[in-house]
């Protein structure tokens, strides 16, 4: 074992002692800080499926993990305490869709490009970074596809939560944009929308709206959480 081998072990002991690892899903002691998810939490979190949204212009949307059940604390932490710190988490989540959902490699096979749902400029100023691009980005390129900027956010909108399909719509009309020279990357391409929860796919629905009109092909969604 070299000398840095050993420093780290012994770092990662003392670590240990005083900042135990816990699952930040249910706070459970794990025993491996490496795993980041308790068993329990990493065996059940998973809920790969393509949801039953009727939005025509997309042809399918794939969740990943169950919301409320698994990965809320995790995107409320990135999201609104502009915390990273439980990316390794997402991470593994991801490594382990990879590994054990052959349905998810035949929808990236599907990808010529991929797109995040984009922030506002004040918004994303203001967190430091788009969660969306953070959660997927490494991972899709590890697939050999690219996350492209091709949409803008040309308004800020209010938090969709605590609003119905409806007033969710009415929100988010107009409220995207291509980006200048973004068509010629759009044309005849078959795109992947990413976002991290989807609950009544307007935000998808209305990105592809754009994306259709600058002559994409094929528009499919993944996100990382839903509860539909």
């Amino acid at each position: 074992m070299t000398i840095k081998k050993i420093c780290n072990y012994i770092y990662g002991m003392v670590l240990d002692f005083f900042y135990p690892p816990h699952c930040p899903i249910c706070e459970k002691y794990i025993e491996n800080r490496s795993e980041f998810l308790c068993i329990e939490c990493s065996a059940k979190i998973l809920a790969v499926e393509p949801l039953k949204i009727p939005k025509p212009l997309l042809k399918e949307i794939w969740r990943l993990t169950r919301y409320k059940e698994g990965t809320r604390e995790i995107l409320h932490d990135l999201k609104f305490n502009n915390s990273t710190k439980y990316l390794p988490a997402i991470k593994k989540i991801l490594d382990k869709v990879i590994m054990s959902k052959p349905e998810i490699l035949q929808l990236l096979k599907k990808i010529d490009v991929a797109v995040a749902v984009p922030l506002h400029t004040d918004r994303e100023k203001e967190r430091g970074y788009n969660q969306v691009e953070l959660i997927f980005n490494e991972w899709l390129t590890n697939q050999n596809i690219a996350v492209e900027k091709l949409l803008l956010r040309t308004r800020a909108t209010n938090h969709l939560y605590d609003k119905n399909a409806d007033e969710r719509k009415k929100e988010l009309a107009g409220a995207f944009a291509t980006v200048e020279g973004a068509e010629v990357k759009i044309k005849g391409k078959r795109i992947l929308i990413l976002d991290d929860i989807v609950t009544t796919g307007a935000t998808m629905s209305e990105c592809a709206e754009i994306l259709k009109s600058s002559g994409a092909s094929e528009i499919y969604g993944l996100a990382l959480a839903s509860d539909n």
